[in-house]
């Protein structure tokens, strides 16, 4: 299964050095936004399975995009990262549909890679019992 992958955050470096680390696997395309909203309109074309998304952007917070992409498909996994970490905001995003939280500083990038291969085996379990499904109705 081909995943496309969304990295947004407002720190350029970030983005650019998650997409050097998470472009080794051949099966996930990644596109790297600066500006959530941007973001938020390719979420919309329908073809993204996850994004990787900062809380704190200036143009649109993180939790907003969040509740936002999760308007447009509710299956695309949002993975939240972020420096600025408290309880009430672990939970706010969880409570939005947040799949996972990550915070930065990173100290470990496979630790980034193992909870997006994670979404992915969700994603992948999804999709099989959808074909599954499929099959049984046109069976019937």
């Amino acid at each position: 299964m081909k995943i496309n992958l969304l990295i947004v955050d407002d720190e350029v470096e970030i983005g650019n050095t998650l997409k050097r680390f998470l472009e080794l696997d051949p099966n996930c395309r990644i596109e790297v936004y600066t500006n959530p909203l941007e973001a938020l309109e390719e979420t919309k074309k329908g073809s993204v399975q996850i994004v990787l998304t900062d809380i704190m952007m200036p143009e649109m917070n993180g939790i907003d995009l969040l509740r936002e992409i999760k308007k447009v498909d509710g299956l695309v996994q949002v993975i939240m990262m972020t420096a600025f970490s408290s309880v009430d905001k672990v939970i706010a995003c969880l409570e939005a549909g947040a799949s996972d939280y990550i915070m930065k500083p990173f100290e470990d990038l496979a630790e980034v890679k193992d909870i997006i291969d994670q979404s992915i085996a969700k994603l992948t379990r999804w999709h099989k019992l959808a074909v599954a499904s499929q099959r049984l109705n046109v069976s019937r």
